[in-house]
């Protein structure tokens, strides 16, 4: 599948390289607002970064959207588990 970064994504100055990165190595995936399309990945860049990501898939283009990414907010560092 493949994966389209929207402009919002970069919103927090986040860098496509740090989000794939993340997205390749992620250590936690939730999905959100009970629909499996919308899903929170947390995990680490290439520079070590703990990053929160927000993806949607997209049935009709057959592509996950990454929609949203910044540094990982306090709230969901437990989803780290004992990598902190």
């Amino acid at each position: 599948m493949d994966i389209v970064i929207l402009g919002s994504a970069y919103k927090h100055g986040i860098s496509k390289d740090s989000i794939l990165s993340c997205m390749f190595n992620v250590q936690n995936d939730m999905v959100l607002d009970g629909f499996m399309s919308k899903r929170l990945l947390v995990g680490f860049d290439h520079l070590g970064n703990a990053l929160e990501i927000i993806t949607v898939e997209d049935d009709e283009q057959k592509c996950l959207l990454v929609v949203h990414a910044m540094k990982l907010r306090k709230q969901y560092t437990y989803l780290l588990g004992d990598i902190q």
